[in-house]
């Protein structure tokens, strides 16, 4: 199969799930069925759990498998995977799988991605979070999703301007129609099509229906993980997606969270605002959908 032709590095809870639809809708697009692949680089709360399903240890057939084939009116390929965004391995792999591939890039800004991540992530299995926002973060790897410039770096290092188009959240939220056009004409397919979805493409925060089933959920994968065999079995990419899908569907529910305080935004606004000033810097030059 041809290489892919496009991938979406990020960054979560900015409009990934919105444009992912978009992509998927298009008939000149050969979108990956699940959106993220995870071949080059696994979420964060696998990574940080230990729990990696290691899908690039599978190899380039295995990965261009995992898209619709380039016939017919297809005429690129592609996946939207933000957890890319977080591992220079990933931009090294990327980088040395096709140095010329197109990124697509969602931004937002961090204080609001970051709070959006909490609560969207409160019902994981593999890792949990702490029981509330301050306390995750204190953890400074999780606290520093936000820094993007510092995990930008290695991919503009890597790609060429004319390879990334950045788009914001607000571009997302004010002017969609603008913001799709403007991506499928950085990728070369009809720019006039605009797709009749019955969603819009957002994933809310979640949260359990019954905590103590998830507190029992986690265990019991930690448990498997470590018998014989069965840590082969749990970290099949489709096993994995189904145990999930499955696990939502029974356990989780959407809810609305509280906003967070004007003190605390005005807290982190302050520690994020250095590295907002380099993001405006590395911005510069880019194709940036505003």
């Amino acid at each position: 199969m041809s290489l892919v032709d496009f991938i979406g590095i990020g960054a979560p809870k900015c409009g990934t799930t919105w444009f992912s639809a978009q992509l998927e809708a298009h008939p000149q697009i050969g979108f990956a069925p699940d959106k993220e692949v995870y071949y080059f680089a696994d979420t964060i709360l696998r990574r940080i759990a230990g729990q990696e399903l290691r899908c690039f240890e599978r190899g380039e057939s295995w990965y261009h498998e995992q898209f619709p084939a380039a016939v017919g009116a297809v005429s690129c390929r592609g996946e939207f995977c933000p957890a890319y965004l977080y591992s220079e391995e990933a931009a090294a792999r990327i980088a040395a799988y096709r140095p010329d591939i197109k990124l697509l890039l969602c931004l937002r800004p961090p204080v609001e991605m970051i709070y959006s991540w909490y609560w969207y992530n409160r019902n994981a299995v593999v890792a949990s979070l702490p029981d509330s926002f301050e306390e995750m973060m204190e953890n400074s790897f999780l606290r520093d999703l936000g820094c993007f410039a510092r995990h930008l770096r290695p991919w503009f290092d890597r790609f060429p301007a004319k390879s990334i188009l950045v788009v914001q959240f607000d571009a997302i939220r004010h002017d969609p129609d603008r913001a799709r056009r403007r991506a499928y004409e950085f990728l070369g397919v009809a720019a006039n099509f605009k797709p009749r979805l019955s969603q819009q493409g957002k994933n809310p925060a979640r949260a359990p229906r019954f905590p103590l089933l998830q507190s029992s959920a986690q265990s019991l994968y930690g448990v498997l993980s470590a018998l014989p065999g069965a840590d082969k079995v749990l970290k099949s990419p489709v096993i994995a997606k189904t145990l999930q899908t499955a696990y939502h569907g029974l356990n989780t529910k959407a809810r609305k969270y509280e906003p967070l305080s004007p003190q605390e935004r005005l807290k982190w606004e302050a520690y994020y605002a250095a590295d907002q000033k380099d993001l405006s810097d590395l911005l510069r030059g880019l194709r940036v959908v505003e």
